[in-house]
């Protein structure tokens, strides 16, 4: 039995402990300039769908989901504190968001990853869609999973 729940954002206090994890991965650990980590979609109301993750009630990880439409599901900021990394925290993150997103009708889920983190996702059943690009000076990939109605 897993320790870990998904935790979808439903006010700015859940909104809050997801950009202070992402402050800790992206801005402190990776260098990502603050304004280009923390923008307009970080907000309650906005068209994202905000979630962190908890191990044993601790938030330990985060991402947010935006309806691109035509059934995509667009996955961004993604992450995991550095010393939760290793105990499967990210891929149960990555299967609660698929049965979300199968659940909301979306039948593909796009991401743009990290080239670093691409390993990880093509374990979890994504597939390179793109050239390498830059992105706030880390090298990415486009990445998409098409996702089984689970019928």
């Amino acid at each position: 039995m897993s320790s870990f729940d998904l935790v979808p954002v439903t006010d700015n206090e859940g909104l809050e402990i997801c950009k202070a994890i992402r402050r800790r991965v992206f801005i402190e650990e990776q260098g990502v300039e603050e304004k280009l980590e923390l923008d307009e979609h970080d907000c309650i109301g906005s068209h994202c769908r905000h979630y962190y993750a908890a191990d044993k009630g601790m938030p330990v990880g985060a991402f947010r989901l935006t309806d691109k439409g035509g059934g995509v599901a667009k996955l961004q900021r993604f992450c995991v504190l550095r010393e939760y990394r290793g105990r499967g925290i990210g891929r149960f993150m990555l299967l609660c968001l698929e049965d979300l997103c199968r659940e909301n009708g979306f039948a593909v889920i796009e991401m743009g990853a990290q080239c670093r983190a691409a390993p990880f996702y093509a374990k979890c059943g994504y597939t390179v869609v793109s050239d390498v690009f830059m992105d706030a000076s880390i090298e990415h990939v486009k990445m998409e999973k098409r996702l089984s109605s689970g019928v």
